[in-house]
């Protein structure tokens, strides 16, 4: 398995996902314009050239602080390499890069009945906020 950030030049790869996650995941024009924005992150599993893995976010400024932010807009596993290390590896491998750049805070929202996510969060130390449906992780 290879884990790495996605880049421009790895479109087809990340095209390859439409339809195996769920349907109407992806369009070409949408990947390129996310790609080209480096404020933007991909972080994928790969296995026999096909993503079986991922998370991607938003990295934002911030008003109050020089450093950023990193906003996790969605983590998905293949439902046949759920549970064997795949998003724990994903997140900490997030969190380094997070910490190579200066980024001092990640986070993302979910809902308390994903009881799966929810453990890999806690997991990898992400804290529930108080309403209990946003996870800070402190880089």
């Amino acid at each position: 398995m290879e884990y790495r950030r996605i880049s421009l030049d790895d479109i087809e790869i990340v095209l390859g996902m439409e339809g195996v996650f769920r349907d109407d995941f992806l369009k070409k024009e949408c990947v390129t314009d996310f790609l080209k924005n480096s404020m933007n992150w991909i972080f994928v599993c790969i296995l026999d050239n096909r993503i079986i893995g991922f998370i991607y976010g938003y990295e934002l400024n911030r008003l109050n602080r020089a450093e950023n932010m990193l906003y996790i807009h969605e983590v998905g596993i293949l439902p046949d390499f759920q549970r064997k290390g795949i998003g724990t590896e994903l997140i900490e491998r997030l969190k380094k890069e997070c910490h190579r750049k200066n980024i001092y805070k990640m986070f993302l929202f979910t809902q308390k009945s994903n009881i799966g996510a929810c453990k890999l969060y806690d997991k990898t130390g992400g804290k529930t906020t108080l309403d209990s449906t946003a996870v800070r992780f402190n880089i």
